[in-house]
């Protein structure tokens, strides 16, 4: 399995969270770019089968892992990553971007 990024610059849930709803096509790129960067290269599917427990081991621990098929790429992630990130409240992009300049703690309110 290719390693995603060790220290990606921002978490990939809180850019999916904060980016949720906004349906604009940039938010659509940043969501995808956030993704794509935890996961690391795609996986091609005979590669995936080979590896299934080391990704299956990877994705629980909350970095997602991309396959490559016939029909497209494919997203493996955690069932509570995606609970996170359909149900809970993120923050906005620009309290995103500050925590990755290690500017500030972001707070969630729900």
């Amino acid at each position: 399995m290719t390693k995603g990024n060790p220290t990606p610059e921002v978490d990939w849930k809180l850019v999916v969270r904060s980016l949720k709803g906004t349906g604009t096509s940039e938010g659509r790129m940043l969501v995808e770019k956030a993704i794509l960067e935890a996961a690391g290269l795609p996986l091609r599917l005979r590669e995936a089968r080979r590896r299934l427990f080391i990704l299956t081991t990877s994705v629980s621990e909350g970095r997602p892992a991309i396959i490559e098929t016939e029909g497209g790429l494919v997203c493996v992630i955690a069932l509570d990553d995606l609970v996170d990130v359909v149900m809970e409240r993120g923050p906005t992009l620009g309290e995103v971007m500050e925590a990755a300049r290690g500017a500030t703690i972001i707070e969630y309110k729900q």
